[in-house]
């Protein structure tokens, strides 16, 4: 592994021995450049991208605080550390408004010079890094969307949906190399980063959420288009339903939320079809349920009946409605009102494998009123 180069310093300040003391103090463990006034600064700046900037204020010329504004023109990242011997609080108060970082006195102390060096070094690193990530993300994303474009892989869903699952694994796996890079880094720096190791935290939570949602967007995927080489089956439909009330009856039990199922398919309530996929769809429509319903008045009730070779599944629901704006877009792919929390794949996949085998799902919702996803479904002739 390479090792990681020291950190760049740059010390702004128009006299000698100021210079000469913070250049011995700080060479022995970062790289450090010296210049006597901000103009000679600003053009190493651009040379040599350091993470900290150590800026006197009162110098000839342009000062420190016209300096500092022309540093953040050129730099917004970079840690400015100003310096002075005179500790006005207005002066303190102006640099801070500018976006100076720090404000230290001379004389200075050399522990504590060391310390504050050490600290905003590794924050510039680590909030630059952020920025990559965030940018490899874009383009990561960018690619992706160029990509399903580029092969209109709606329109063949199938076939297309495996090559985009796919061409997926490599930025995910690109995401999970930044997200591992960035734990390990930030595990070891939270003593250096004092008050920024929440900010850096918070920058690694939302990388996190993004990878999550890609990787639910995936296994979704990949879900709903293996069903093409599942083998077919005969599928009890009200053993479907009692596996998916059992696997959401625990989340219901620990937020307050009544389930109820009332089934009686009888003999004839089977059909063909691939079991796995079923169980899939009908697990969204009552995951969807649970999102829209409130901790402890929240009532889900599945109701299924089955007549003349055809079974009627209502998921029913005392939660906040759909939109009327939002009801014609619900069955489309992306389409969420969940934020980042949502894919917008869970109905239309339902509907799609529900399509596959001569079924039907529509929905009836009113907001504040509840919503009821009505499914039918056609049923094997009785032996």
């Amino acid at each position: 592994m390479t090792p990681t180069p020291p950190a760049k310093v740059l010390v702004i300040d128009d006299e000698l021995g100021p210079r000469e003391s913070l250049r011995i103090l700080l060479k022995n463990e970062f790289q450090v450049f010296t210049v006597a006034d901000v103009a000679a600064g600003l053009r190493l700046l651009q040379e040599q991208h350091p993470d900290v900037i150590l800026l006197d204020i009162r110098m000839p010329g342009m000062n420190g605080i016209d300096g500092l504004t022309e540093i953040r023109k050129l730099d917004t990242d970079v840690a400015v550390l100003l310096l002075t011997g005179y500790g006005a609080l207005e002066t303190a108060q102006e640099a801070i408004r500018r976006g100076a970082n720090d404000y230290l006195k001379k004389p200075f102390d050399a522990h504590e010079m060391l310390a504050t060096v050490r600290q905003h070094a590794q924050r510039t690193r680590l909030l630059r890094r952020h920025r990559e990530t965030t940018a490899e993300l874009r383009a990561l994303n960018q690619q992706l969307l160029d990509e399903l474009a580029r092969k209109n892989h709606l329109a063949q869903v199938g076939q297309k949906s495996a090559e985009f699952v796919h061409d997926l694994r490599s930025p995910l796996t690109a995401v999970l190399g930044y997200v591992e890079l960035l734990g390990n880094e930030l595990r070891h720096s939270k003593d250096q980063l004092g008050p920024q190791w929440h900010d850096t935290a918070e920058f690694l939570r939302n990388i996190e959420q993004n990878l999550e949602r890609c990787r639910a967007m995936s296994t979704q995927w990949l879900q709903y288009s293996r069903r093409t080489v599942q083998p077919l089956q005969t599928v009890a439909l009200g053993e479907v339903l009692r596996e998916v009330v059992a696997a959401v009856r625990p989340t219901c039990l620990a937020r307050g939320i009544a389930l109820e199922l009332e089934c009686d398919p009888g003999p004839g309530g089977q059909l063909t079809a691939e079991h796995d996929q079923l169980l899939n769809a009908f697990g969204n429509l009552v995951l969807n349920a649970l999102d829209a319903v409130a901790d402890g008045t929240g009532v889900i009730h599945i109701r299924c009946v089955c007549h003349d070779l055809q079974a009627e599944i209502r998921v029913a629901d005392n939660g906040t409605g759909i939109a009327p704006e939002h009801l014609p877009h619900i069955f489309e792919p992306y389409f969420t009102t969940k934020g980042e929390a949502g894919t917008g794949l869970g109905l239309f996949i339902a509907r799609q494998v529900l399509a596959d085998r001569g079924g039907t799902l529509t929905v009836d919702s009113r907001p504040g009123a509840g919503t009821t996803f009505t499914v039918t479904l056609p049923l094997n002739a009785a032996p």
